[in-house]
């Protein structure tokens, strides 16, 4: 299914690419015109809702209580953002997005239960984005469903929980390990990774083969961070399209570890670098790597975006020139 992503400092607010009903200007769909949605994915939502507080007081404020069906809509649930995605042809349970809902969750454990108990397989799509969800409680969660569940989420979206400080690093590998065959998008942006927390995840990372796009902004990534990404752009199994990695503070080393990464990759259509300091030397090892690379007849890089690294005009004109395509952004090089 497409989705139409909208920014948000704290994750993605993901939206569907049709409305399954009237809106409000600010895509929140009217309580008088939405769908009643199906008992088993009342009963999942629900017990999210209970299960976590600040969530509760969110969607009960305003809230008539002696109203028995207040819950029993899509309004009820949309009110402040799409939260609840429905597939537009049958009303299926597609996707849960919290990112942007300015909600912590404390507890998922018993939404993924009833996603599994209630064979709610039409989940592709979650999104705790900025909710502080813990990744060992994600991971109980996630541990809970079926081949055949688990197999349907393509799309996990937790930017902006703090799993580096939290040192939820190594429950994030587990999910990513029992997610990673199916895992098509994943966003860990603003999530005070270092270098040694995407060492650890970099064997998941790169065993999973059906991942397209990597969003991994405003971390700490620095070069030893760099060099596991370079692994798992090298990776065999590696098939990812879209590599976010701007404000990483990865330097000319970690610049120089992504090129050889590069040097044998067959796949990557989009690489993000802005504001990593890479310098003109390690504009020039990306610039190599993409001559090698051209002259071998391989595939090369479609967009290369390196804004505000520090590059010489040299330096940038010759990195600007070996990224054989028409479609790199303008001036994002060569001003």
């Amino acid at each position: 299914m497409t989705h139409q992503q909208v920014e948000h400092e704290t994750g993605l607010i993901i939206l569907d690419a049709a409305a399954t009903a009237p809106t409000h200007a600010n895509n929140v769909i009217a309580a008088d015109t939405a769908p009643i949605l199906q008992p088993a994915v009342i009963k999942a939502l629900r017990s999210l809702r209970d299960s976590n507080p600040s969530l509760q007081r969110k969607l009960n404020h305003g809230i008539d209580d002696s109203s028995s069906s207040s819950d029993e809509s899509l309004g009820y649930w949309n009110r402040y953002q799409e939260m609840v995605m429905l597939s537009p042809d049958d009303n299926e349970f597609t996707g849960i997005n919290l990112g942007g809902l300015m909600v912590r969750l404390v507890n998922c454990v018993p939404f993924f239960q009833d996603v599994e108990d209630e064979k709610l397989t039409s989940l592709t799509t979650i999104n705790f984005g900025g909710t502080d969800v813990g990744m060992d409680n994600l991971l109980e969660g996630v541990k809970l469903l079926s081949k055949d569940t688990k197999s349907s989420v393509s799309e996990l979206y937790l930017g902006g929980c703090g799993i580096g400080c939290r040192r939820g690093t190594q429950h994030l590998k587990e999910v990513l390990e029992l997610l990673s065959n199916d895992l098509k998008t994943l966003d860990l942006r603003y999530n005070d990774l270092e270098g040694k927390d995407l060492v650890d995840l970099e064997p998941a990372l790169s065993f999973a083969s059906n991942l397209k796009i990597l969003h991994l902004e405003g971390n700490y990534s620095k070069c030893e961070g760099a060099a596991a990404i370079g692994k798992v752009l090298s990776a065999t199994k590696s098939n990812l399209k879209e590599l976010y990695l701007g404000d990483n503070q990865i330097g000319s080393v970690g610049a120089k570890s992504l090129a050889e990464g590069l040097r044998n990759n067959t796949s990557l259509d989009k690489l993000y670098l802005e504001g990593n300091s890479i310098g003109d030397e390690g504009a020039i090892a990306l610039r190599d790597v993409l001559l090698d690379q051209s002259f071998r007849q391989c595939k090369v890089l479609e967009h290369l975006y390196v804004d505000n690294n520090g590059l010489g005009k040299e330096a940038a004109t010759t990195l600007g020139r070996a990224v054989n395509s028409e479609t790199m952004i303008e001036g994002s090089l060569l001003e």
